[in-house]
């Protein structure tokens, strides 16, 4: 229990701040150079891999949450790096909701991480 409070006590307010601010700025993946595509999806996929690595947890509880969002920034980032010229997501409802439910995901780990000790 330990390593999925930690490992979610950084992983939640990493991507509710990367995806609230990501909203706000959303205007900066346009026209985005390939390089800047393949560099982020090498610091997703390296990130993921490293929860995946230490947490590969298959429970019926809020971590497998943090399972699931470490093969989710696998995947993202496996992706970016191989299209990294491939078109940008547009500010449209698919991607505000894929936002939001990340924002969501990662507010539930943060709230298990932070403030509550159960064991479960």
């Amino acid at each position: 229990m330990d390593i999925s409070r930690n490992i979610a006590a950084i992983m939640g307010p990493t991507i509710m701040a990367a995806t609230a601010l990501e909203t706000l700025n959303f205007h900066i993946w346009e026209g985005i150079h390939p390089t800047t595509v393949f560099n982020n999806g090498l610091t997703w996929f390296m990130g993921g891999l490293a929860v995946v690595r230490f947490h590969n947890i298959w429970v019926r509880d809020w971590r497998v949450i943090v399972t699931l969002l470490g093969w989710m920034s696998v995947i993202a980032g496996l992706s970016r790096m191989a299209f990294p010229d491939g078109p940008q997501a547009e500010g449209g409802v698919g991607a505000f909701m894929v936002i939001g439910l990340l924002f969501l995901a990662a507010a539930v780990i943060s709230w298990k991480a932070y403030l509550t000790k159960d064991e479960s």
